[in-house]
């Protein structure tokens, strides 16, 4: 028995919801079990981009992580530094930067 049809056989049978940190390789097949047998798919990663079901039905991942640009803003604000290097390494690395440029302009100088 393939792993598609073990993982289509034990869903099919009532699984509530899949819960848990994926890599993005994964991420896509995960999504699609949780959309097509439509249960919740709860995980701390979500792509800077996740693509609408084609069945035009509900999107049924959540991502739980919580939103760390402000966060790092205020640890800047609150030791008073004027500038900072923002390294990242990852594909949603540039758009959390902007998003903090945003957050705190003309008080850190990025």
């Amino acid at each position: 028995m393939s792993r598609s049809v073990a993982v289509c056989s034990r869903f099919s049978n009532g699984v509530a919801s899949m819960l848990g940190a994926v890599s993005p390789d994964s991420f896509d097949t995960l999504h699609s079990y949780s959309n097509t047998f439509q249960m919740p798919f709860i995980t701390p990663w979500f792509p800077e981009k996740v693509l609408t079901p084609s069945s035009g039905f509900l999107d049924y991942a959540v991502s739980m992580r919580p939103d760390y640009h402000q966060a790092i803003i205020d640890v800047v604000r609150y030791y008073g530094w004027r500038r900072i290097i923002y390294l990242y390494d990852s594909h949603d690395g540039y758009p959390s930067f902007k998003m903090m440029e945003n957050l705190g302009p003309s008080i850190i100088k990025f």
